[in-house]
């Protein structure tokens, strides 16, 4: 009986292999063989050269103290405005920094606040009592506060200087001061789908309003730059090509700005300035019209 029943199960088992396999060669005749398949040449692939150009740094000296900020946890490496320090200290000018600890009118303007009665005044050294000649704020991530804010008006008023930049992909506080100064920073970024440094976001710029920044300047290219929002403090603007992620009216974008009688300065970009970006079309000179700018125009070295 239980020899019976194994022939039975294995009669079974051979019919369903002859079936399965009946079924799998009229449906599927033979095994598929792919054809040989080649490589691409990767040497055929080439990504656009960015447009450098060469330039040669022609300045003039001069004298001045130059205070950055580093008090409003400022979101920059120190690395990024390289290009930017050596053309300053190139000019004559000294580079100072402003942390949390410092006294901010004391650094811009030279002022010690008045001991209480009773105690006695103590007169800080003479190098100590030098004023600044402008004051570079990048990205901060603080607020300035209504006394810091009252003082750099003051500076301001008296014929300092005062550089912003800032960055859309950074967190920051700039509006905050920029404000104060009829300029906005505006929570966008500007993007040209049509013609562009590769990518969409790193724009072109070649329409400007001639002064001290813009001089000789034919064509820049910034890097993930915003709009800045002023009443006719505009320097530089972006084509009818050029877009903002936020802002739908028709007016004309610009990502600088030139305030209070051309004492203060406003940059929607910082990778321009950084390495390599800085030799792209006429970066480099426009970096060099900043530091020029910089340079207290009392204490220029005649020609």
């Amino acid at each position: 009986m239980a020899k019976l029943i194994l022939v039975r199960i294995g009669i079974v088992l051979i019919g369903l292999v002859v079936i399965g396999l009946g079924r799998g060669l009229f449906f599927y005749r033979g095994f598929y063989s792919p054809p040989p398949g080649e490589m691409p040449s990767y040497e055929s692939f080439t990504v656009p050269t960015a447009p450098t150009s060469e330039f040669t740094d022609n300045h003039t000296q001069g004298e001045g103290i130059i205070l950055i900020d580093l008090a409003h946890k400022n979101d920059f490496e120190g690395k990024e405005l390289n290009v930017l320090l050596l053309r300053l200290v190139s000019r004559g000018l000294t580079i100072k920094y402003f942390d949390a600890k410092d006294d901010l009118k004391k650094e811009l303007l030279a002022k010690v606040e008045e001991p209480p009665d009773g105690q006695v005044k103590v007169k800080p050294a003479a190098e100590e009592l030098k004023p600044a000649d402008a004051f570079i704020v990048v990205s901060p991530s603080l607020e300035f506060s209504k006394e810091e804010i009252k003082t750099v008006e003051e500076f301001v008023k008296g014929g300092g200087k005062v550089l912003f930049i800032a960055d859309p992909t950074r967190s920051s506080q700039v509006n905050s001061l920029a404000i104060r100064f009829g300029l906005i920073f505006e929570s966008d970024y500007l993007y040209n789908m049509k013609e562009n440094e590769i990518n969409y976001r790193n724009i072109f710029v070649s329409d400007f309003k001639e002064n001290d920044i813009t001089k000789e300047l034919k064509k820049i290219a910034l890097y993930t730059a915003g709009s800045i929002s002023s009443d006719n403090a505009s320097i530089a603007f972006v084509d009818q090509n050029t877009f903002s992620s936020v802002i739908e009216s028709g007016r004309k974008l610009a990502p600088l700005a030139l305030a209070q009688e051309s004492k203060v300065l406003a940059l929607y970009d910082l990778t321009f300035i950084t390495e390599p970006y800085n030799s792209i079309l006429d970066n480099n000179r426009l970096i060099s019209n900043i530091a020029d700018w910089l340079i207290p125009p009392a204490k220029k070295a005649k020609p």
